[in-house]
């Protein structure tokens, strides 16, 4: 093969795949990034930020949620706190240290939340700064959801549901009512939700939907009996599908049989550490599912992934945020962390006026001409610089590992409209290639169109 002059290019619009072996990711596609979302797609532009919203509750967020269309409703450590116009504000009483779950319904015909932990009397709110217990007989489980009939509760493996439209009746008979999720593998629930009007209960390795339409035909009939879900805070509707986080993917339901979506971040799902598992989380502004996962040896969630279900694709807009719990509500995107502190997410171009950090690697790159090595002469990018603080261009010659060069260039001397750079790889520096991979970091808003690669093709030794 002669010695050519050679040009290709790529974008960033398949977004992350962590899964397969840098060789065979698309060339749209990074195998690494951090600092990114979906605003704008196809370009790779940093993420919105995030702003304190009111003060940390000092100690780890165990619930956030809204109360009706009135306002967020959080608990923090052994607190419960309703917020007053921006300020928390503590609720009488003192709650065990547990994480909550909870349902909007009506109590006595006014609106109320349902709430419930497995460890203390089963509550309900009304509003203002009391917290009343729900009634004596109802089932101190851990998990809750309602319909607009019924209060639905599980407790280990079994489902209750309380009078018609009364939330405060669980023992009459012919309206109340109990049904037992029995599974091949037992073992108690692990999730419930109402999704279509369909009560769904997850077990660890199993799911199942409470079908009917009253207490005389209710029935717990079986969706799964090898997929279930870890984590009740990770099941989430969004844009008419139930999403969740089970022991062998992330998986996706409308009807029949769930659909494994995560096949492109299974990199991240193998590094879960699932001794927390039962601390990853997930939230939603309607359209994208938030996921925050536990990895690696970390105990709180320090890695958050988002899935836009408009073009069925992964990106990482954070690491190390802690999320515990999270809320949309007014059409904005809260989040409560380890720290009991509640955040605007998604919210102005910087961390709470910290710049945002970003990085990405793009897929080794053999150029069709694996067994020829391959002279690089410059790398071209165009996009938006319009806030960047700082910027890194860096090279690896070999498909995997760490061993990137930073090349000598200053990327910030632009314009404030789109730029076109030129970045030249100096050879005296950059050895012959089979592989080229490239790296951009930095920090504020930048948006990334295309990115384009001249090189030469040498002639292949026989």
């Amino acid at each position: 093969m002669g010695s050519q002059k050679q040009r290709a290019e790529n974008n960033f619009s398949g977004g992350i795949n962590n899964e397969q072996s840098p060789s065979f990711v698309g060339d749209n596609e990074t195998v690494d990034h951090v600092g990114f979302d979906f605003d704008n797609y196809p370009t790779l532009r940093t993420r919105k930020g995030k702003v304190n919203y009111g003060a940390s509750g000092g100690a780890v967020t165990r619930l956030l949620t809204n109360f009706r269309e009135n306002y967020l409703f959080r608990s923090v450590g052994t607190k419960l706190q309703y917020d007053n116009n921006g300020t928390w504000t503590d609720i009488t009483g003192t709650y065990s240290n547990s994480d909550w779950d909870a349902a909007n319904f009506e109590v006595s015909g006014d609106h109320a939340l349902i709430l419930t932990n497995g460890v203390d009397p089963v509550k309900y709110y009304t509003g203002g700064s009391i917290v009343s217990n729900l009634s004596a007989n109802s089932p101190v489980g851990k998990y809750v959801t309602a319909d607009p009939s019924r209060v639905f509760i599980a407790k280990d493996d079994i489902l209750y549901w309380c009078g018609f439209q009364d939330a405060t009746d669980w023992t009459s008979a012919e309206n109340s009512g109990f049904a037992q999720y029995y599974t091949y593998g037992g073992g108690d629930i692990t999730a419930l939700f109402n999704y279509k009007d369909i009560k769904y209960v997850f077990k660890r390795n199993s799911m199942a939907g409470l079908y009917g339409t009253n207490y005389f035909d209710f029935r717990i009939i079986e969706v799964s009996n090898n997929i279930g879900c870890v984590s009740f805070k990770t099941v989430q509707e969004v844009n008419g599908r139930m999403i969740w986080l089970g022991e062998q993917d992330i998986y996706q339901f409308t009807q029949g049989n769930p659909i494994p979506i995560g096949n492109k971040v299974m990199g991240f799902i193998k590094r879960i550490n699932w001794s927390q598992v039962g601390k990853c989380c997930a939230f939603t502004d309607g359209l994208r599912y938030y996921l925050n996962l536990v990895v690696d040896n970390a105990t709180e969630p320090n890695l958050r992934l988002v899935y836009d279900t408009r073009y069925d694709l992964w990106r990482v807009p954070a690491y190390n945020e802690q999320f515990r719990y999270g809320a949309f509500f007014n059409n904005k995107l809260y989040a409560g962390n380890a720290s009991g502190q509640t955040m605007i997410v998604n919210e102005g171009d910087t961390d709470n006026g910290t710049p945002i950090s970003w990085s990405l690697t793009s897929k080794a790159f053999n150029e069709n001409v694996g067994e020829a090595e391959k002279e690089y002469k410059e790398i071209h990018y165009q996009g938006e610089f319009f806030n960047t603080q700082s910027m890194t261009i860096s090279i690896s010659t070999n498909d995997q590992g760490e061993n990137f060069m930073p090349l000598e260039y200053d990327p910030l001397t632009h314009g404030l409209a789109s730029d076109n750079k030129n970045v030249i790889v100096p050879m005296d520096t950059t050895p012959l290639a089979y592989w080229m991979r490239y790296r951009l970091s930095g920090s504020g808003q930048t948006a990334f169109y295309l990115v384009q690669r001249y090189y030469r093709v040498c002639r292949v030794q026989h």
